[in-house]
């Protein structure tokens, strides 16, 4: 241990590991440093009342070193100064799972609005126990919708030309709506559209 003047420092080297250990029951070994403000706020704790490492502050990686959990590295998160990933990597072919566990509430993927600001544009409603897609779903050329636990039926559009397909069962059209009807609309020959057929509620 040494002070240089300007700077003091705690130097191990030659053989072996450095060890910094605390043996009082229960207690901590804590971090502290400048709170910017002339005083000092905890920075770190190693809690050994829980048995858990508390971050008191934010936490900056920078740009391409990762933060990684699991003992093989499993999982990982980092920003390449342009665009963040987050990854699963694990060897034991394990699954990737967003889990929000609070009863009621939801799991909301957000992204621009198109304005400066963020809009909703996935809902995993929780309440009402159902998707809500807040913003339309653009299904490219070739690229199927696909319904049912056997993909029964499918919609799809290949360019050129869009497709229902029912593999299962009956294909049944019907509207609820008090008084109104089924119509069935096409190109009226003058670049409009007009009704070819009507089942009038």
């Amino acid at each position: 241990i040494q002070h240089d003047g300007s700077n003091s420092y705690i130097v191990h080297g030659g053989t072996g590991n450095l060890i910094i250990r605390q043996n009082t029951n229960d207690a901590d070994i804590i971090f502290d440093c400048d709170d910017g403000s002339g005083g000092s706020a905890t920075y770190l704790t190693l809690d050994g009342g829980v048995k858990r490492t508390i971050f008191s502050q934010h936490t900056n990686t920078i740009d391409n070193i990762g933060i990684y959990v699991g003992t093989g590295l499993d999982f990982g998160m980092y920003h390449d100064g342009t665009h963040t990933y987050l990854t699963n990597d694990s060897v034991a072919n394990g699954h990737l799972y967003i889990r929000n566990a609070t009863n009621d509430a939801d799991t909301i993927l957000q992204g621009d609005d198109g304005s400066g600001g963020l809009a909703a544009y996935l809902t995993l409603d929780g309440s009402a126990g159902h998707t809500v897609a807040n913003k339309e779903i653009h299904f490219l050329d070739n690229v199927l919708a696909r319904f049912g636990s056997s993909n029964d039926f499918a919609i799809t559009h290949n360019g050129t030309n869009t497709t229902f397909e029912n593999n299962t069962g009956n294909l049944v059209l019907s509207n609820y709506a008090d008084d109104a009807d089924v119509i069935l609309q096409s190109d009226d020959g003058s670049g409009g559209v007009t009704a070819y057929l009507t089942l009038d509620g």
